[in-house]
């Protein structure tokens, strides 16, 4: 199996994190760590995989909790009586959200992607972390920053600054990749009309989701230096990653998992 880390997270005392890849060899839509039920694999090889993966990262996959993803913008919080939920199913994850904070330590909070961006905010003074999915509509409704509010508000005294906060920004669909519509260049006016970039050789304007997102989390206090950003890119890499658009609407899912040791 390989695996990705955020540098500058990876050291933070008692974080656990890691975003999965394909795993291997890949000969097909699904092959060979695909981590979602609901994209048309077989349910007992997405279990297995989530096995798998438990046992090479050393947690318990019994108490994961996964989201049901709607590319929206709601983030619910995740505490013991939740563990498990969406750990071997789709049905039982969290409903109707993009988003999952955990403070309780031994809860595995999982979010899947196969383009968009998956961001993992960290309070490390607060021992909070979220998982956000992160597609164009959720960014230009600026699901990262209410995360990021969200870790400030919940269960903490107000005073928390989000200028302590770090955040990792993982791989998702690199400018060159990501062409958009009319309606998706009004959306990013109003966070960041720099992101929308257009060039003569390209028909249409392209998206720069990763600057969409920075612009996004700076603007509520996180500094620009406490967010770092992997630069690759599922449909360049379709040989490491999913990618939705590289794979043409049929395709796994590869994640990001986070927890707190303890």
């Amino acid at each position: 199996m390989q695996f990705l880390r955020f540098d500058s997270l990876k050291n933070i005392p008692h974080l656990r994190h890691t975003i999965t890849t394909r795993g291997g060899a890949c000969n097909g839509p699904y092959d060979e760590l695909n981590l979602a039920y609901h994209v048309g694999d077989d349910a007992s090889r997405v279990t297995e995989n989530r096995k798998k993966l438990a046992e090479e990262l050393g947690y318990d996959a019994a108490r994961l909790v996964a989201a049901q993803q709607v590319h929206g913008t709601r983030i619910k919080p995740v505490w013991e009586e939740l563990a498990s939920r969406g750990a071997f199913d789709w049905n039982s994850a969290r409903p109707q959200c993009d988003g999952l904070i955990v403070q309780t330590p031994q809860i595995p909070v999982l979010i899947q992607v196969a383009d968009c961006a998956p961001l993992l905010i960290v309070s490390q003074q607060k021992h909070m972390l979220a998982v956000v999915h992160a597609g164009w509509r959720g960014a230009v409704e600026s699901i990262a920053s209410d995360a990021a509010i969200r870790i400030k508000f919940l269960w903490v005294e107000k005073s928390l600054q989000t200028s302590e906060f770090k955040v990792g920004i993982g791989p998702c669909l690199c400018v060159n990749c990501f062409e958009i519509g009319p309606e998706v260049v009004e959306a990013t006016q109003k966070i960041a009309p720099e992101a929308v970039i257009q060039r003569d050789d390209w028909e249409k304007p392209h998206l720069d989701l990763r600057l969409l997102l920075r612009r996004d989390l700076e603007n509520v206090g996180v500094l620009p230096e406490n967010i770092e950003v992997m630069p690759q890119c599922p449909r360049c890499q379709n040989d490491l990653f999913f990618s939705h658009r590289g794979q043409n609407g049929t395709a796994g899912r590869f994640g990001l998992i986070a927890w707190w040791e303890n």
